[in-house]
């Protein structure tokens, strides 16, 4: 699965390379008003606006994961409770099989019947 992923990535970078290749043309860009940024290699356009999209999109996803990374903090933190309670009440039930064998009387071999003479 490791070398399938590397793959993948290899195959992307190439991809975007080549893309990046195709298309070094400059261009003007023009931003607000009259402010214009002649000749600037459309790659980098694309770059740009991707990296913006990519981080735009990451910072959306930052209070789900923070919600969720809470959440799973929770859950572990219940679970080493549950656990210790399960080890407390286990070793409760041994204590009182414990007590239970030692009040019992001596060990009968089954089948025995004790008979009371008079």
């Amino acid at each position: 699965m490791r070398y399938l992923i590397w793959a993948l990535r290899l195959i992307i970078f190439v991809l975007v390379l080549l893309f990046a290749v195709k298309n070094t043309a400059p261009i003007a860009v023009n931003l607000y008003g009259d402010v214009t940024l002649p000749s600037v290699p459309l790659v980098v356009v694309l770059l740009i606006a991707f990296i913006a999209g990519a981080l735009y999109m990451y910072l959306l996803t930052l209070p789900t994961r923070y919600r969720q990374s809470r959440e799973v903090s929770r859950l572990k933190s219940e679970v080493k409770h549950l656990q210790s309670d399960l080890t407390v009440v286990t070793n409760q039930q041994h204590a009182a099989q414990q007590s239970s064998y030692s009040s019992s009387p001596a060990n009968v071999p089954s089948g025995y019947v004790a008979i009371k003479n008079d």
